[in-house]
């Protein structure tokens, strides 16, 4: 009897030193690893793109500003547009425009992105329905070379307009109409000397003193609209012309 015993206790023994240890489950497992491996670090936020815009107050660039009214401020303007070359693109660079601005503000900002190798510039200024969310301007050194017979146009002192060719001559005059230039009119004079300019090119488009930017863009916006005319550059000139006057571009 107690033989037996023995052998059943060995028996026992021996089972239970057989038995495989117990395995973790593998939910468990991958935890564990996970847990071991250290996540990557975050890759820095790149700076978003900062606005460009011009307010009835001046030119800004994001939260800087320049005031083109003091000494200095042409100076702040290149500096300000000089620190976002970065974000500058040939082909995809936005300026917004209060229409209150003045436009010799925007001749002079379209200069300084011209300045860091922009070649066109997408200016949007609240406007009418019908016309243009936004027109494509070009620096105004981009148009030094055009010829003798591109169209000017302008907004008159009395808010009316006038058309002439670059090098000067007989302006074409529309008066005021009921609710400010005549647009309908004026199309017919920049298409008539559009077409003897072989069908267009550039132009230039620009206000007396005391003009408002919106009466500037509104022109331009409906010169793009004139059926079989196409202006493949249109400029702001930093110098106000005179009408029936030879206009000099450039510096």
């Amino acid at each position: 009897m107690v033989r037996q015993k023995l052998w059943l206790i060995s028996i026992s023994f021996l089972a239970w030193g057989c038995e495989d240890p117990p395995k973790e489950k593998p939910n468990e497992a991958a935890s564990a690893v996970a847990a071991a491996k250290p996540e990557p670090a975050p890759e820095p936020s790149k700076p978003s793109a900062p606005t460009l815009f011009i307010d009835e107050q001046g030119p800004r660039v994001g939260m800087e500003s320049a005031n083109l009214n003091e000494p200095g401020g042409r100076q702040k303007l290149a500096e300000i547009i000089a620190n976002v070359r970065g974000h500058l693109s040939a082909g995809d660079v936005r300026l917004n425009v209060d229409r209150k601005a003045k436009p010799e503000w925007v001749a002079a900002y379209l200069t300084e992105l011209g300045k860091q190798q922009v070649s066109q510039v997408s200016v949007r200024t609240p406007s009418r329905p019908d016309f243009p969310l936004e027109v494509i301007f070009a620096p105004e050194e981009r148009a030094v070379q055009a010829p003798p017979c591109t169209v000017v146009a302008m907004i008159t002192e009395d808010r009316g307009t006038a058309v002439w060719k670059l090098s000067g001559g007989t302006a074409g005059k529309r008066p005021k109409g009921m609710a400010g230039p005549d647009l309908s009119m004026t199309q017919d004079s920049i298409a008539r000397l559009a077409k003897a300019c072989n069908g267009g090119g550039a132009l230039i488009v620009s206000g007396a003193k005391g003009v408002e930017w919106g009466l500037v863009y509104d022109l331009a916006a409906s010169a793009k609209m004139i059926p079989g005319t196409r202006f493949d550059l249109v400029v702001a000139p930093s110098r106000t012309p005179t009408p029936g006057h030879k206009v000099e571009l450039g510096p």
